[in-house]
Parts: C-alpha cells; structure tokens; sequence
C-alpha cells in the first residue's frame, strides 16, 4: 500500500533480526530513504520500535508527548515510538529512517530525552549522517550483518550523546547572557520578546529552555530582581517610594507596591519601617 505524501523515488527495506540479535544487539526492523511532500504524515498511540531519522533536506513537525519540535534540514530526531507521536513533512522533504530496538535502547533514549529533547542539530557532526548511509547500504544487500548494524546504531547513539554535552554547554551559556540582559536592563519597560530576542531563540522555546535550567520563567526571575533591588533600595536610601518603583523598572507606584506586598507581606512603607528597626 502506498503511502500518503512519499514519492516514487523512495526506498523501503525489510529485516526480520536473528534471535541472538534480540538478545544481544540493537537490531533492525525496517529502514528507509524517503522524499516526500508536503502531505506525508505519521501518527501512532504506541509502536513497539524506536526511531531514527536523518533529515537531509526539507522541514518535519515533530510531536512527542507535550512536545513540539520543528526539525530542519541536516537534523536529527531521535524517538521512542512505544509512546504517542506524530511526525509530518512541512514542504518536500528527503531523509533516511530507521526502525530498531534492542540491548539498552531505552535506557539511551531516555538519558538522552532528559538532556535534550528529540531532536538534533548536525551542524558540525558528520559522522551521524555517514553512520545512516552505511546502515542503509548494509540494509541492501542480500545478507545483513547484525553485528555491524549494532555498532552502528551504537555509534549513533554515542554522537548523541556528545551534542547533548556540547548543547549543555551553550545552553549554560544562552542562560547566563538571558541573565545578564535581565540585570542591565531590568529598570526599563523590557518584555520576554525583548529578552528571547537578545538570545536569539523563539519566546516559547527560550521560556522552557530557562524555566528548565533555573527553575523560573523569565518573566518571574525579572520581578524577583526588581524586588530585591527595591528591597537594597528601601533600606539603604532616603529614595522615596516613587522614585524606587521608576528606578526599578515598574510603569506604577500601584504595580509597585501590589507586587512587592504579593513577595514580602508587607507594603513597601511598612517594610521599609521593619527594616529600620532592626
């Protein structure tokens, strides 16, 4: 039967593994190297399998759990088919696809999920894409060597596993820039697009890439600084209240002193009066 959305220039291989392979190795199911258009999609509640794809060319929507992902030319996308997923072309798309399971397969994927998600930049990794075709080159012949289709997928997962550590890194560092945006301009009028912006990431994904690394959403990390500014204001100056709500960055004396009762219990008066006695 043919599927929606692939072209007649695709192929499909077939494997069934040995059983020493199920014991012992990472194995293959299926393997392929499609082009598609923009109508080719898959949805499934649970396949027993796990998934590569390698995008050579063209643009996939990915949806995993309560994720979404738009996965680019020369990227990697990494699932686990047992659970509910979707993936679709979003224009002509070309890329290599493999299906296994196997040794320590979930193990890998969720060590890897936790990290960093499904999906993988290439950018600067080649040996993944080399893996892929050495894979589907094997998945040719007439007899398939098991062993070797192990290594593979293992040195596959190995790649992974070092963007994953690499992306740690930069994402340590997007954080720390996010951060440092938000201290030297925290007494303006700047919003999550002003911050995403600096960093150069979408709004929703750089919320949850922050949230994740510091336990804050942008938004709340801002308040928190200008509350504690307000706070070394109230108590080392003779500002008044007017005056510390501009300076640290809230459009009203209002917003000011509702958000700083909402942190301390107190209004800002009666906390500066507090403090005073101490």
């Amino acid at each position: 039967m043919e599927e929606l959305g692939v072209l007649s220039n695709s192929k499909s291989y077939f494997h069934t593994s040995s059983c020493f392979a199920k014991k012992a190795l990472y194995y293959l199911f299926n393997a392929g190297s499609y082009v598609c258009s923009d109508l080719y999609q898959t949805k499934r509640d649970c396949f027993e399998q796990f998934l590569f794809i390698y995008i050579k060319k063209g643009k996939m929507e990915i949806h995993y759990k309560d994720y979404k992902y738009i996965a680019n030319e020369n990227t990697f996308v990494f699932l686990d088919c047992y659970h509910p997923h979707l993936y679709k072309t979003l224009e002509e798309t070309s890329f290599e696809w493999i299906h296994f399971d196997g040794n320590s397969s979930r193990a890998y994927f969720d060590y890897l999920f936790q990290k960093h998600g499904c999906v993988y930049s290439l950018e600067n990794y080649r040996d993944i894409p080399d893996f892929m075709n050495r894979i589907l080159s094997i998945m040719e012949t007439a007899k398939v060597d098991e062993h070797a289709i192990s290594i593979l997928i293992h040195r596959i997962l190995y790649e992974l596993e070092k963007i994953s550590n690499q992306a740690d890194h930069t994402l340590e560092e997007t954080i720390k820039n996010a951060i440092s945006f938000i201290e030297s301009h925290y007494n303006q009028d700047i919003t999550l697009n002003d911050i995403a912006s600096h960093v150069k990431i979408s709004p929703y994904h750089f919320t949850r890439l922050f949230k994740k690394q510091t336990n804050y959403t942008p938004h709340q990390y801002l308040i928190d600084y200008r509350i504690n500014n307000a706070k070394r204001l109230l108590f080392s100056s003779n500002l008044s209240i007017n005056e510390i709500a501009s300076q640290c960055g809230f459009n009203s004396v209002s917003h000011f002193v509702t958000t700083f009762k909402s942190h301390t219990n107190f209004p800002p008066k009666k906390y500066r009066e507090f403090l005073l006695k101490i």
